[in-house]
């Protein structure tokens, strides 16, 4: 029996995937592994050196096999249901003094399958989810989505991983019984190269389709695809650097907004001591329309993430990101060219705290500022220009109840200011409960 938690916290993140990934702590089966490693050489030693085999190197090798013992079975069948309680006391993020707040309730029930083998990862999954709100009943909403994972090792050093899914959702409309019902799927195919040790390179495609039968929404039916060759390069044991280029063309049936983007990445992630890693990562986009009248833009992204695990129970994540983005579009009014350009600039810097007060329970503080400022400028019209601030704070705790049940409080309060205080600032407070039943 496993336990997941699945919850909708505060969005930006804090820090990037590779840093993330790397500060994880060990579940059950990667220390099994490692024992397994572990006792693997101590064997092999012994039988080189048998001086080796000391009362301490056995007692350290029976550690090792008792260990092992606790490796966990793999979970072909897992059955469970999330349920979310969310109390926002305004959840149209209207003015200050016109707040309304409203109940939101979740139910997501799933189920999976895991048909993994020795060489091949085969896992199935369903989730159906339906949102209630107490207040604002055109905001339900109805979901469907089926996924299906598979990865195995096609050459010595090439793997394949295959990720499809299909989701069918429906909200309401304008009327209780006028529904929007989509139909959304994305196929992902990745190709992984190991070249050396040091070096790997990567192969990405990806196809994503939303439709929506009724003609009254076909409108914003839309397809994009995009290709993406990228390689990761471990500069020492302790560091690594990624680079990778992105191809993607979008269309829909107006053709309105019909574009083709091009993206440069860049990233580092390296251990500075035993207990903190540092991130940076930079990003260049150019989105290129294929309509005259729609607007061509540029973009940089900039983050810089760290990560310090102070104790075994308590570890502190910051990250700071930049965004800059630049729009230009032209039209034409009688004999007149006008041109309009936008300029957007964002700051936004995040950090949590979180600390394991016991075998069962952990708390988390998180904080996720942000500053923008946008300036237009338009033919024939006045400069305008505007500036928000965002302060967003959360405070959560998970209790680990049993193996198989997890419940997560969590409160939240957010306040943003604008230039225009009347119409920009508002402010809200959101309780969650949510719980987690696996087996």
């Amino acid at each position: 029996m496993t336990t997941a938690l699945f919850v909708t916290g505060l969005t930006g993140g804090i820090v990037s995937r590779a840093l993330a990934q790397e500060e994880e702590p060990l579940d059950e089966r990667e220390r099994a592994m490692n024992a397994y490693v572990l006792l693997a050489e101590k064997k092999r030693e012994a039988q080189l050196s048998p001086s080796v085999s000391s009362p301490e190197t056995v007692k350290e090798l029976k550690g090792y096999q008792k260990e092992l013992l606790r490796f966990p079975q793999k979970d072909r069948f897992k059955f469970g249901q999330d349920t979310h309680y969310t109390y926002d006391t305004n959840i149209s993020r209207l003015q200050i003094q016109r707040e309304e707040g409203d109940s939101v309730f979740k139910i997501n029930p799933f189920a999976q399958v895991n048909l993994s083998g020795q060489k091949t990862d085969l896992r199935f999954e369903y989730r159906w989810d339906r949102v209630y709100n107490a207040k604002i009943p055109a905001s339900d909403t109805f979901n469907q989505e089926g996924t299906v994972r598979f990865a195995r090792k096609i050459l010595p050093k090439t793997d394949l991983s295959l990720n499809s899914r299909l989701n069918r959702s429906s909200v309401r409309s304008a009327g209780n019984d006028n529904k929007k019902i989509g139909w959304d799927n994305a196929h992902r195919t990745t190709f992984n190269y190991e070249y050396n040790p040091k070096l790997n390179l990567n192969f990405e495609t990806n196809y994503l389709r939303t439709d929506f039968p009724d003609e009254k929404f076909d409108e914003t039916s839309n397809y994009s695809f995009y290709l993406d060759p990228n390689f990761s390069l471990k500069l020492t044991s302790k560091s690594k650097m990624t680079l990778g280029y992105r191809w993607n063309f979008t269309r829909i049936p107006t053709e309105s907004s019909d574009a083709t983007t091009h993206e440069f990445r860049t990233g580092y992630s390296g251990r500075l001591t035993p207990k903190s890693t540092v991130s940076a990562d930079f990003v260049y986009s150019l989105e290129d329309p294929d309509s005259a009248q729609a607007s061509r833009s540029d973009q940089v992204r900039s983050s810089l993430g760290y990560v310090w695990q102070a104790t075994k129970k308590t570890s502190l994540r910051t990250l700071y990101s930049n965004s800059f983005k630049h729009s230009l579009s032209d039209s034409v009014s009688g004999s007149n060219l006008l041109k309009k350009t936008t300029r957007t600039a964002s700051d936004t810097l995040s950090f949590s705290v979180r600390v394991k007060l016991h075998r069962k329970l952990s708390t988390e503080f998180s904080f996720n500022g942000s500053h923008s400022r946008t300036k237009t400028r338009e033919t024939g019209a006045d400069n305008t220009r505007s500036r928000t601030f965002t302060f967003p704070f959360q405070l959560a705790f998970d209790i680990d109840l049993a193996k198989w049940f997890r419940l997560r409080l969590a409160y939240t309060y957010r306040h943003r200011i604008g230039n225009e205080h009347k119409t920009d600032q508002h402010r809200a407070h959101t309780w969650f409960v949510g719980c987690n039943v696996a087996v």
